[in-house]
């Protein structure tokens, strides 16, 4: 009778598999110190190093787009490489690192729309913005190649569901970010007003006029 039973008794399901990658660890890590450098820099009103005056940096941090929701857009980079880098030390599931590769979808395809911003709109390069595109596509391929083994037609991690979620969560991280970009359209000033406005008052420039 105890034979039956016991082998009646289903088996209680095998836990989920947590793997580590510290080559996903270390690009996340990367990611916030120079995403965070940048915020702070935004913050406090200043130039990041290497950055002249009035040059393609300042120009860059001095537009409409360097502020997203009242923050510097830099610390929405920071938040997703953060994320990530936490999911990937606590360990990756299947479903984090699901998680994971969205929101690195996401932050490659609004680095993609960031560059075009400013190759064709603010007409302005920043260094530090294409070394941060960089990373997040090192982090996304760094995710890619820690992708979990499961093998069979309704895995979840198959090539045609990460290309779907990938697909998913950059067009709605662009369409979500131009649309939070244009509804601030008419607040922003030009990004070489506030450049020059900028060098005007760490030179110490001082207007003269004259009534006659």
């Amino acid at each position: 009778m105890s034979r039956r039973t016991s082998r009646g008794r289903q088996r209680p399901p095998e836990p989920a598999t947590v793997s580590r990658d510290w080559r996903v660890t270390a690009v996340a890590a990367a990611g916030v110190i120079l995403a965070g450098y940048l915020a702070v820099a935004k913050f406090l009103g200043g130039n990041a190093a290497f950055c002249t005056t009035g040059g393609g940096c300042d120009t860059v941090q001095a537009s409409r787009y360097a502020v997203m929701l009242g923050v510097p857009t830099a610390l929405w980079g920071v938040l997703a490489y953060a994320t990530v880098g936490v999911l990937s030390v606590v360990g990756f599931t299947t479903t984090r690192w699901l998680v994971a590769f969205a929101i690195a979808a996401g932050a490659v395809g609004f680095s993609a729309y960031l560059t075009w911003l400013e190759l064709f709109v603010i007409r302005a390069v920043c260094g530090y913005c294409l070394v941060s595109a960089a990373l997040a596509v090192g982090l996304l391929a760094a995710l890619i190649w820690s992708r979990p083994a499961l093998p069979g037609r309704r895995s979840p991690v198959r090539p045609v569901r990460l290309v779907t979620l990938g697909a998913a969560a950059t067009v709605a991280t662009i369409v979500v970010g131009a649309a939070i970009f244009a509804a601030g359209r008419e607040s922003g000033s030009a990004p070489y007003q506030e450049a020059l406005a900028r060098h005007l008052a760490s030179t110490g420039a001082v207007m003269y006029g004259a009534y006659w």
